[in-house]
This record gives C-alpha cells, sequence and structure tokens, in this order.
C-alpha cells in the first residue's frame, strides 16, 4: 500500500484578505513617493485636441 499524503492545514479566508491589504498599502506608498520625488511632474494629456474635437458635435455656419 501506498503512503497518504499528509493532510494540509487549509488558509484561512482572513489571511487572503491581510495579503491583499499589504500589498494595496505597498502600492500606495510606492504611489505616493513617486509623486513626491524631485523629478516628478504632471503629465500631459494624451491626444488633447483629438478629444476636443470628439467634443465639437455640430458646427455654426
Amino acid at each position: 500500500m501506498t503512503k497518504r499524503p499528509t493532510p494540509k492545514k487549509r488558509k484561512p479566508r482572513s489571511d487572503g484578505r491581510a495579503q491583499y491589504a499589504a500589498f494595496q498599502k505597498k502600492q500606495i506608498r510606492k504611489l505616493t513617493n513617486k509623486q513626491q520625488s524631485p523629478y516628478a511632474r504632471v503629465a500631459e494629456p494624451k491626444n488633447k485636441g483629438q478629444k476636443k474635437l470628439k467634443g465639437i458635435t455640430r458646427i455654426k455656419a
């Protein structure tokens, strides 16, 4: 007869949530540090002109 594998302990549900919370905290810290960097600057929006043209629905003659 073969040996049975040892039964593993089940991971509690709260464990996964705590892991995700730690990940989120790390991401937020990373982003805030990036913003506060002396090299950080506000990114210019892409396709600014095209979006304005898209917003025009009628042309006055």
